[in-house]
């Protein structure tokens, strides 16, 4: 018995058809039979009924061991194929601008220093483009704020963001100890555009609260809303994971009372698929870089 053998044989009991099976192999017919014929005189029973072809209760007996078989040699194949990527360190993440700001510097500095065969490839996204992406098999994993579970992929949060409001060092703001929540209903901000995964549980957040707010200014990076802010152009409600020490030290974190909502970061890979030895590794690592918290089910 041989493995050619077995695909043979699991090929005619897909298609029911030595012709169609010997085609799908690139094979002849007469070479599809003859390696049935062998199969069954190793075995010896007959596998098929050939006048209207179909297993016999002995071909049905051996299905399930030759699909084992079938599975075995895969998952062979996808080791080598695993290997081979760690080699070549591959691995694509999707991020959005927030959680990329909090959580990239310090996971690409550990994968620089201690798994330096792995090449890191990262993408910006918006929320949306993360999910789908890693959905499709496009990026083997993604970073993302996130509100609420998603039942078609892996959930894992990494850590707890919170709200924090940021004002130039100048502002009037920026001299009281604190801000209050009510006067955000009468505080043009500066804010990402709607469609940002951010800025959508920013509203979110500050609906539930009641409080509306309007945008002076709507842009598409964190990065791009702190530099307005340092310009002196207003103030912006941000995550507070987003701020450096150093390069944001020109700005003023303003607390806000009763704005103590949790924003999860969290990192979302394949549910149902094989998991790649790669994503093992950034699936394990991550682990010792992000104290675990609870992960969604």
């Amino acid at each position: 018995m041989n493995l050619s053998q077995i695909l043979t044989f699991l090929e005619v009991a897909k298609q029911n058809s030595f012709r169609k099976a010997a085609r799908e192999l690139t094979l002849t017919q007469p070479a599809v039979s003859a390696q049935i014929r062998s199969l069954e005189e190793e075995l010896g029973a007959p596998l098929f009924l050939r006048q209207r072809v179909r297993l016999t209760s002995g071909g049905k007996a051996f299905l399930p061991y030759a699909r084992q078989v079938a599975a075995l040699l895969e998952e062979g194949k996808q080791a080598v194929q695993d290997t081979e990527e760690l080699l070549r360190g591959k691995l694509t993440i999707g991020a959005t601008s927030g959680a990329a700001i909090t959580i990239l510097p310090r996971l690409l500095t550990y994968f620089r220093d201690i798994r330096p065969q792995l090449r890191v490839t990262v993408h910006t996204l918006s929320g949306d483009q993360v999910v789908q992406g890693v959905l499709e098999g496009r990026l083997d994993a993604g970073i993302n704020y996130l509100d609420q579970p998603l039942d078609h992929l892996q959930n894992q949060v990494l850590f707890y963001d919170t709200l924090t409001l940021i004002a130039p060092l100048d502002h009037p703001a920026a001299r009281e100890p604190y801000f209050r929540l009510e006067n955000l209903k009468e505080t043009p901000l500066i804010s990402l555009v709607p469609e940002a995964t951010e800025r959508k549980l920013m509203d979110q957040i500050l609906w539930e609260k009641g409080i509306r707010t309007e945008s002076s200014i709507e842009l598409t990076s964190l990065e791009e809303v702190k530099r307005m802010v340092r310009e002196g152009l207003g103030l912006a409600l941000i995550p507070r994971l987003c701020l450096d020490p150093v390069t944001d030290s020109a700005l003023r974190q303003l607390r806000v009372p009763g704005l103590k909502n949790q924003l999860p970061v969290v990192l979302l890979y394949p549910k149902e698929r094989y998991h790649s030895s790669a994503l093992r590794r950034l699936l394990n690592d991550i682990r010792g870089i992000y104290t675990p918290e609870e992960e969604w089910s």
